[in-house]
């Protein structure tokens, strides 16, 4: 847990409460690890304002979920992930399990997903080019058919 807390404090450049369930209940420092491991994994953090320092559980389980589903994108493996029930109860056990698959060497590098990926385009107007092919093909073989060239 000490290691942990010092992986994520050290990548983020924050201090977490003592209790680690608890600092990591509300999801949003989660989502910033995932942000951190990988732009832009989780698009949108709830987070807790000056006004308003404790989020509703609404928006908690939705980093949570946002989180989770952040770590299947980048290769943590499903038997490895801790449930959302897990950590918005503040239970670091489980949470620990999907942080260390997350924090391991090249486990943000690639998702299985992006490994089977089907390849980019050449450019983008390839799609444009190959229309334009086409009816030009076509507009000539009308051209001769009609004029008997």
């Amino acid at each position: 847990t000490a290691q942990l807390r010092k992986a994520i404090e050290s990548r983020l450049s924050v201090t977490l409460t003592e209790d680690l369930g608890d600092a990591l209940a509300n999801g949003a420092v989660l989502c910033q690890l995932a942000n951190h491991l990988r732009p832009r994994s989780v698009p949108f953090i709830h987070v807790p304002s000056p006004a308003v320092p404790k989020l509703n559980k609404i928006k908690c389980r939705k980093n949570v979920e946002s989180f989770l589903e952040a770590c299947r994108h980048m290769g943590v493996p499903e038997v490895a992930l801790c449930s959302a029930s897990d950590v918005l109860q503040g239970d670091a056990g489980r949470l620990r399990g999907t942080l260390r698959a997350l924090l391991r060497p090249g486990a943000a590098e690639e998702s299985p997903a992006a490994a089977h990926a089907a390849p980019a385009l050449p450019g983008p107007l390839a799609g444009f080019a190959l229309f334009y092919v086409s009816v030009m093909s076509l507009l000539f073989l009308a051209y001769h058919k009609l004029w008997g060239f």
